[in-house]
């Protein structure tokens, strides 16, 4: 399992906080505002591997792993990643001994990450964990939510990242949505 912060996620926040991204034009001075609900569409990446719906005003784009896809308005930022797994199962004692390690990793990587929830989930079917909480990025304040999700040859992590006061918002436009249809691979580069 890897359970680092995603530095490459990061990054894309800090630059999306600068430059402002999205289909549509920003308002001028208001790198925050997020693209609007509406119309939707699936986007798929990783050869398959992972594919989900998406608001037509935000932006999605395809990277070559780890790190398989993002998508991304105004300051608000999911970063989609896979890893090989070879660590523990997917049984409940093994999903929740996968929680506890990555919160005592987050405490030990930034002890001034602020945690503000965990729990045990389901995604697209597979056992997942989801870590909330507040922190830096890029100098920034963020709040974020990543959610392993844990498939037999593959862990997933889905990161959400969003300035606190755009959080509530990108949750309900795009990132809740997404975690809702995504569709996860086994495998990467591969549909099975």
């Amino acid at each position: 399992m890897n359970a680092r912060l995603h530095v490459p996620a990061a990054l894309a926040v800090a630059s999306l906080l600068l430059a402002g991204c999205g289909n549509d034009p920003l308002p001028t001075g208001n790198p925050a505002a997020l693209g609007r609900p509406g119309e939707t569409s699936r986007f798929i990446a990783g050869e398959g591997a992972v594919s989900f719906r998406y608001p037509v005003t935000w932006l999605p784009q395809r990277f070559a792993g780890p790190r398989l896809a993002e998508l991304g308005s105004g300051s608000a930022l999911v970063a989609i990643y896979a890893y090989p797994r070879t660590d523990l199962g997917t049984a409940p004692a093994a999903i929740e001994a996968s929680r506890r390690r990555l919160l005592a990793s987050l405490h030990r990587r930034d002890p001034g990450f602020l945690v503000t929830g965990s729990a045990l989930t389901r995604v697209d079917g597979a056992p997942a964990v989801q870590v909330s909480g507040r922190g830096l990025i890029g100098g920034a304040p963020m709040v974020t939510r990543a959610t392993h999700v844990y498939k037999p040859r593959v862990e997933w992590v889905i990161d959400a990242y969003a300035v606190p006061d755009r959080f509530a918002a990108a949750n309900r436009i795009a990132f809740a949505p997404l975690l809702a249809s995504i569709r996860l691979a086994n495998r990467v580069g591969a549909r099975g």
